[in-house]
């Protein structure tokens, strides 16, 4: 009779990301003809093994059978299929029955051949008889198989044998990274998440894929899931539904009243000292809870503390607590830590959180406290909430100054106008009265766009007098702003050598001199020393703290300009571990800038976007530098219509006062030129660039536009970056050089020399360019053998290590045909669709030149006519249809 096996329905979501598990359980069935794959619940071992079994199985057999704990009491209970007797009845359990049925099983799956494959899902759930049966099969290497178990749970001692006794690779499943989790949410929203949502999506649900499911489709059915502007955003806080709630229910259990109050305690006031909890309840209920994985306890220090397992506990355990209950309990925790004495980092900020919504009475100097602990990791949500009850509670200047600040660095200036109002009203000292000033001049100048306002306020300052310090720093942000590096240096050296500087002028000049240095150059170590400066000022100040951020960024500008990119990598690993939705907006800005520095667009791209939403308008002067980089990235792709209309919302978001975002305006201008096929001009623009940035003093920035345009073809920039890599730090000053000077040589051993070096340090799409140089003139001169080597190298380089990055080096290498440049310009925007009008107008020369370039180049390569001039000049690009997708 026919065999057919039981087949749960599969996940409604798409299988995207784990492309590591696959290819390790892929290689371990392909080596051992079996293989398990483990895991906690909900993290996708199901998933994954039912797609090992989709692509194993070519045209061999499949079945999948699934185990539950119903069947567990039934011998043979997942076999079903293959049980019924020749007669139709089915088998008895006694002795004799049995064996037949197992053998009459066992014959079934043999039959089908060593190529057949069985997916036994939740195998240590089997019952003894078909966990004796799977163990044979694994021994015989009978057929083909995947099995799933769940890590922790009970399982018999067949299944357990098969991987202990080396039959099969046990491969471990963890919880979804952020990478994966944003490749997943993107394929499954059709569009990307914004840095914040995913942030909290993923520490929500800790890469748990099904209560990641669940949360995404109740938060989108709710309406806090929402699109804006063509990126997904998550709006209020997460409420649970009733799906989820369910399987957390059931996570959870039932619980007795100790193990409840245990339970509640942790939910509201975590990390809480077990010390402590065992102080406020039962230690057997503790330890009860602890035993059911529902809490885990963690040794920091001398102190151990305790955490829910998982946040979504916590998230089920709230939503069941009455809003009397929960202000008792929170009371209650916050007496408990101040009995301790509060001696922990951190501690202040928990007890100040539970005081918020509890029955203690607010203590404004906590308040404020808890706020910088609240802003130093980066949660300005909670940093607000405290302010703001902060100042209800009577904590007068640094409440109203603090709240002030952080409500215009929010992009919310008409609140900040308010406050710093009200806060200068209650300053009673010098010193109080300097620090509202450089508050409400940040907000006028980088928020408001007034810089005629600031201005007044310096000759405010200098009236009053006795603010030395702060008018030097006032005065550099003004220079910083307008991209003077120089003069921004001078008077930040000035404000930080004044009398006394305050922790405030210190934050303001620490920064100007690390961005003024790092676009200027050749201070390397001097912007780290700032940096580092700076963040240590900006900690002693509730107005300040929200500066960490903006101040560490000038770690990731300065490696690379320099080109040392692993120089930054204590920087990106501060930020990555930097919690809440800012340290998320923070950490996508870093690792999206240094992706673009080493040559990986499409993760610039990515990164950068995601965080777009979180900075309305000018952004105080980080929208139009985002767009900036992303229309840099998207034209490195070979997206030019993408990269043109991020180009268009730099312009459009350009800040009225500050010119930092120049230089990459400027660049992207270049890049977007050089992607629609104007290379000349993508030339000319980027001399144009350089020669702004060399204006302003900013020679590191000059560096990289004159680089831009050697790697664009141009042959006449030796002489300056000669000069250039004299001043600069790091290798990528003097490979620019290198590289201009081999170029301009049409020596091949010195460019693939320079783009060995370019790849040694990590500037692999630079190092493209060099090869695609190489290959152009080994082929130029005959040499077709070594030609053809740097081509091939530039190309998997491009593909392997850059995301399928185009540049016009690299598409002159691909594409060897014997014509000039103009006339594959011109073929190249022909290709694009422009007319013959339009091209002229795009090279600014005349019809009739276009039409004789096309004419020639037709001629010389026997082509019949524009359309296929075209198409042998610029074909489609190579690996269109394998580009790497935009994923981590």
């Amino acid at each position: 009779m026919p065999r057919t096996a039981t087949t749960a329905p599969g996940p409604a979501w798409p299988f995207t990301g784990r492309t590591t598990e696959l290819h390790a359980v892929t290689t371990a069935l392909e080596r051992d003809g079996a293989v398990v794959v483990a895991g906690s619940a909900g993290l996708g071992k199901s998933r994954l093994a039912r797609e090992l079994a989709t692509r194993a199985a070519h045209d061999d057999a499949v079945d999948v059978v699934a185990a539950s704990a119903s069947s567990r009491d039934i011998p043979l209970g997942v076999f079903a299929p293959w049980l019924s007797a020749p007669d139709g009845t089915e088998p008895t359990a006694n002795g004799d029955a049995m064996v037949s049925a197992l053998a009459r099983v066992g014959a079934a799956i043999r039959a089908a051949g060593p190529r057949a494959l069985l997916l036994v899902d939740d195998a240590h759930m089997l019952d003894t008889v078909s966990a004796t049966l799977v163990h044979q099969l694994a021994q015989e290497r009978a057929v083909r198989l995947v099995l799933t178990v769940r890590s922790g749970a009970p399982c018999s001692e067949a299944i357990t044998a098969i991987w202990k006794d080396g039959l099969a690779e046990r491969v471990e499943l963890e919880p979804l990274g952020p990478a994966d989790a944003a490749a997943l949410l993107d394929a499954v929203l059709h569009g990307p998440v914004d840095a914040q949502a995913l942030r909290r999506l993923h520490d929500t649900t800790r890469g748990n894929v099904l209560w990641l499911r669940h949360l995404v489709e109740g938060e989108r059915a709710a309406g806090r899931l929402v699109v804006d502007d063509g990126r997904w955003s998550w709006h209020g806080a997460a409420e649970l539904s009733p799906a989820l709630e369910q399987l957390l229910a059931e996570r959870i259990g039932t619980l007795d009243e100790g193990e409840r109050h245990a339970l509640e305690l942790v939910a509201l006031g975590e990390p809480v000292g077990l010390r402590m909890l065992v102080d406020l309840v039962a230690e057997p209920d503790v330890e009860r809870i602890a035993e059911r994985e529902l809490i885990t306890v963690v040794s920091d220090g001398a102190r151990s503390e305790v955490r829910l397992a998982h946040p979504l506990y916590g998230e089920a355990i709230r939503a069941r607590l009455s809003v009397p209950r929960a202000r008792r309990l929170r009371g209650e925790l916050s007496r408990a830590l101040r009995a301790t004495g509060g001696r922990r980092a951190g501690d202040e900020l928990r007890r100040a959180v539970l005081d918020l919504d509890s029955d203690s009475p607010p203590d404004a100097t906590l308040l404020v406290l808890a706020a910088e602990q609240a802003m130093n990791l980066t949660d300005i949500g909670l940093a607000e909430r405290l302010l703001r009850a902060a100042v209800a509670a009577g904590g007068g200047f640094d409440a109203r100054l603090g709240l002030g600040f952080l409500l215009g660095w929010m992009m919310r200036p008409d609140e900040a106008e308010g406050e710093l109002a009200a806060a200068l009203d209650e300053a009673t000292t010098d010193a109080q009265r300097a620090r509202a000033l450089l508050a409400r001049f940040h907000l006028l100048v980088f928020i408001l766009e007034r810089p005629e306002d600031g201005r007044a306020l310096i000759r405010e300052a200098r009236d009053v007098g006795g603010l030395t310090p702060e008018i030097a720093a006032l005065e550099g942000l003004l220079h910083a702003a307008d991209g003077d590096v120089v003069a921004a240096h001078d008077d930040a050296t000035a404000a930080l050598a004044g009398p006394a500087p305050s922790s405030q002028t210190i934050t303001w000049a620490s920064w100007i001199a690390a961005y003024a240095l790092a676009y200027r150059g050749g201070g390397g170590l001097r912007v780290r020393d700032h940096v580092a400066r700076g963040m240590d000022a900006a900690r002693q100040a509730p107005e300040t703290l929200a500066m960490l951020g903006n101040l560490g960024f000038g770690d990731v500008l300065q490696a690379g300009f320099d080109g040392a990119l692993d120089a930054a990598r204590g920087r990106l690993e501060w930020v990555g571990n930097l919690p809440g939705g800012h340290g998320a907006t923070w950490s996508a800005l870093y690792h999206g800038r240094h992706a673009l520095d080493a040559g990986r667009p499409a993760t610039a791209v990515r990164l950068i976007d995601s965080i777009v939403p979180s900075f309305p308008g000018s952004g105080g002067g980080w929208t139009a530098w985002f767009h900036a980089m992303i229309a840099q990235g998207r034209a490195q792709l070979g997206e030019a219509a993408e990269a043109s209309e991020s180009l268009d919302a730099a312009v459009r978001a350009r800040h009225g006062v500050i010119r930092l975002a120049d230089p990459d305006v400027d660049l992207a201008r270049a890049w977007v030129a050089a992607a629609q096929g104007s290379v000349q001009e993508a030339v000319r623009t980027a001399r144009q660039a350089a020669a702004a940035a060399r204006s302003r003093g900013q020679r590191a920035a000059e560096m990289v536009a004159r680089h831009a345009a050697v790697r664009f073809g141009d042959r006449d920039q030796v002489d300056a970056l000669a000069d250039l890599a004299r001043v600069l730090d790091g290798p990528r000053a003097s490979t620019a050089a290198a590289h201009a000077a081999a170029l301009a040589a049409r020596d091949v051993d010195r460019l693939i020399a320079t783009a060995d070096q370019m790849e040694s340090c990590g500037l692999v799409l630079a190092a493209v360019d060099a090869l695609a140089h190489a290959a152009v003139v080994a082929r130029d001169r005959g040499e077709h053998t070594a030609a053809t080597a740097a081509a091939e190298r530039a190309t998997t380089l491009a593909a392997e290590r850059c995301e399928g990055a185009v540049t016009p080096a690299l598409r002159l290498a691909q594409a060897p045909l014997p014509v000039s440049g103009r006339e594959r310009e011109v073929a190249t925007l022909a290709a694009e669709g422009l007319t013959n009008r339009q091209i002229a107008l795009r090279l600014h020369v005349s019809v009739r030149t276009v039409e004789s370039h096309i004419y020639r180049a037709c001629t010389r390569l026997g082509l019949p006519d524009r359309a296929a001039l075209a198409a042998a000049i610029a074909p489609r690009r190579l690996g269109d249809d394998q580009r790497t997708p935009l994923s981590p």
